[in-house]
């Protein structure tokens, strides 16, 4: 079994669903995956990373002291890393990290699965597209992470694409 700690589309399980049938993978009920809230500290959230396929920045965990991200520790099996690691387009564009997760109660998890953006795809912050944000926002609400994470996400600048002016 692997720890995996989810902080972005990862935690949405349509978008999950989607990829599976999109990719022909096996479907991956995340809720059969003892979801656990947690936190990962010294790190933020950026867009740091243009993804080509969303027309917009992806997600990624930056190092930064004093700062945290929200998420989602899933317990899941080596066959569901393989989805994982597809979703994320590793270790092409995204790379496993191990880091420790501090879980709702106060325990420390340590050697958690995360992935970060390949340091040369880094970038400026681009902004996701309302999209992509909307999938993570609801991923978030789904599995009850903080109002104030939430609000924290809402607040995040993003796109349309396909909106000319």
């Amino acid at each position: 079994m692997v720890y995996h700690f989810s902080y972005g589309s990862n935690m949405n399980q349509e978008s999950m669903d989607n990829y599976c049938r999109r990719t022909g993978r096996p479907l991956m009920d995340l809720r059969a995956r003892s979801p656990r809230k947690g936190i990962l500290k010294d790190y933020k959230l950026d867009f740091n990373y243009y993804s080509r396929l969303m027309g917009g920045g992806a997600g990624n965990a930056v190092e930064c002291r004093g700062d945290h991200i929200e998420g989602i520790v899933f317990d899941l099996s080596e066959e569901d890393m393989v989805t994982i690691d597809g979703k994320e387009a590793a270790p092409d564009y995204f790379h496993r990290k191990k880091a420790t997760i501090t879980l709702e109660d106060g325990t420390d998890l340590p050697d958690v699965v995360i992935y970060v953006a390949v340091k040369d795809k880094e970038r400026d912050f681009t902004p996701p597209t309302h999209a992509y944000k909307r999938i993570i926002i609801e991923g978030a609400r789904d599995f009850g992470l903080s109002e104030a994470w939430i609000k924290r996400l809402e607040a995040i600048p993003s796109q349309d694409p396909n909106f000319e002016s």
